[in-house]
């Protein structure tokens, strides 16, 4: 009876030993793939230079607010 206890107890520690080993060998592997499909990516996107500054008019809101610069349409 004790050494069914112990063969028991040998699997047992065996497939936990297994089931840890598949886990980490398993993540280790998903995480290259991963890295190397952004590195792809990455090489195949062109390098855009925008400024958004560029396009903006340039609009004093000091000037449209100032009565004596333009004659009043109803006079």
């Amino acid at each position: 009876m004790n050494s069914k206890k112990l063969i028991s107890a040998v699997i047992i520690v065996l497939v936990f030993a297994a089931v840890v080993l598949g886990f980490w060998y398993w993540r280790g592997t998903q995480d290259k793939g991963a890295v190397e499909t952004a590195k792809t990516v990455s090489d195949a996107v062109p390098e855009i230079q925008t400024n958004a500054g560029e396009k903006v008019p340039e609009i004093n809101p000091l000037d449209r607010a100032n009565p004596f610069k333009y004659t009043n349409p109803l006079r």
